[in-house]
């Protein structure tokens, strides 16, 4: 229970050491909300890179706008890597009934992708260009306005 822990390392428990934080939370309820929250406002996590999957509709939530960098203010710039293939997404074994139809049967309702944070702007850039080098199979957006590019440039393919 990653609010347990969130929650225990602030009275006694060792908070878990780590490098970078990578995870898929669930996407119901305020999971995403919280989660944005503890790793932008928790000591532990303060110029920690993290890699985060989540639904394409995140950047336009309040919450996480809030966190994004402006001109004259502190904050964050995470760049998005945008997988070019819809991410599939297979559920436990007997975890939703038998249909007729496979359709919708191995997908989510929404389109994911990664919001990656280096930490600093100099990591993010280090990163980019790793990626950049890499010949990844996503495409990269280093903010939300390249992001809306990409959209764009989709519909007119």
């Amino acid at each position: 229970d990653a609010y347990k822990t969130w929650d225990d390392s602030e009275k006694s428990q060792p908070y878990p050491e780590h490098n970078v934080f990578v995870t898929n939370p669930p996407y119901s309820s305020d999971h995403v909300d919280r989660l944005i929250k503890h790793l932008t406002t928790s000591p532990h996590e303060a110029g920690k890179p993290w890699c985060l999957l989540m639904p394409n509709y995140v950047h336009k939530k309040d919450y996480y706008k809030d966190i994004l960098t402006k001109k004259g203010k502190n904050g964050i710039q995470p760049f998005y890597l945008v997988p070019n293939k819809r991410y599939v997404y297979l559920p436990p074994k007997n975890f939703r009934e038998k249909r007729d139809s496979d359709v919708h049967k191995k997908s989510s309702p929404f389109v994911s992708m990664w919001y990656i944070w280096g930490g600093t702007m100099k990591m993010n850039d280090k990163l980019i260009h790793a990626y950049q080098r890499s010949g990844g199979n996503c495409d990269l957006a280093r903010t939300t306005s390249a992001l809306r590019d990409l959209r764009r440039k989709g519909k007119k393919r």
